[in-house]
């Protein structure tokens, strides 16, 4: 949750965390901080409900375990009780972000397993969730003219050409290299995006509902995220939903969140960096 340096000057070096500190520890370490993290957000702290007057926004456990790990993982926590930043050092840090990754990976194969019972359904959608591509590229409009009148540079363009998520970060680094202002753009937004992201998308997925929209339309919505914000989003969606409609949104989720993987690289290449270059060009040539 913090950079580099922050690790660097709240942790010891490697060297002084003692040969005892073996992968073993690392992982009981991870293994038990994430056991009680889920514990309180789950048994402790449960779901919550902000009475909005209209209806009640329901406020899952899962926003309330990525809110304390982010305060414990930021660098004041650490630093203001040091026996906490001795324990979960920038090597547990790591595990954890590891360990991420390979839960999404058997979260992705049980939303596979619960696209193919729904797949009429989702072939119905097809076409709108092929077409949500294109919506996804309406923010190009708003985004490039105040990346350039802040002064972002051709940072703009990695920034603003997409949602920034793992594939957008492969296309910009094979079209404009590593270390060039615009995968620096795409980068940047891809970290914000890691922290706040998850928050963000558990907020939309609770307003949701609020709106009076197809809970399947808005499951598509929730897609175009990583797998941490699908799961956020749709989480959020499925609350107070009957079992069957739950099970499709959470197949039209899933497949959305495939399609935009796909499709979105495609329509990155061929539509958001083009796009992306001439409103950087236009936007530049207005300011003068």
């Amino acid at each position: 949750m913090s950079t580099n340096q922050d690790h660097a000057s709240a942790t010891p070096p490697a060297d002084e965390l003692g040969p005892s500190r073996s992968g073993v520890r690392i992982a009981v370490t991870s293994g038990i901080v994430a056991a009680i993290v889920i514990f309180i957000a789950q048994f402790i702290i449960g779901k919550q409900e902000i009475d909005v007057g209209i209806a009640k926004l329901p406020i899952l456990p899962m926003l309330f375990a990525v809110m304390i790990g982010m305060g414990l993982s930021v660098n004041w926590t650490k630093q203001k009780v040091k026996a906490w930043g001795q324990i979960f050092t920038e090597k547990e840090e790591n595990f954890c972000s590891k360990m991420v990754g390979i839960c999404l990976l058997v979260l992705g194969t049980q939303y596979a397993g619960m696209i193919i019972p729904n797949l009429d359904i989702i072939v119905t959608a097809g076409i709108p969730l092929v077409m949500q591509e294109l919506g996804n590229l309406l923010p190009i409009f708003i985004a490039i003219p105040l990346a350039v009148k802040f002064g972002f540079g051709r940072k703009a363009i990695g920034a603003c050409s997409s949602i920034s998520r793992e594939p957008s970060i492969a296309v910009i680094q094979g079209r404009f290299g590593t270390g060039s202002p615009e995968y620096v753009g795409v980068l940047a937004i891809y970290l914000c995006g890691s922290v706040v992201g998850t928050l963000w998308f558990s907020i939309l997925g609770s307003l949701g509902p609020l709106t009076g929209l197809n809970p399947l339309a808005l499951a598509a919505g929730a897609g175009v995220g990583s797998g941490s914000m699908l799961s956020a989003a749709s989480g959020a969606l499925i609350n107070g939903l009957e079992p069957q409609l739950a099970q499709q949104v959470l197949s039209i989720a899933a497949a959305s969140n495939l399609l935009s993987s796909v499709l979105g690289a495609l329509s990155l290449t061929y539509l958001g960096i083009p796009l992306a270059e001439f409103m950087y060009k236009f936007c530049n040539k207005k300011a003068g």
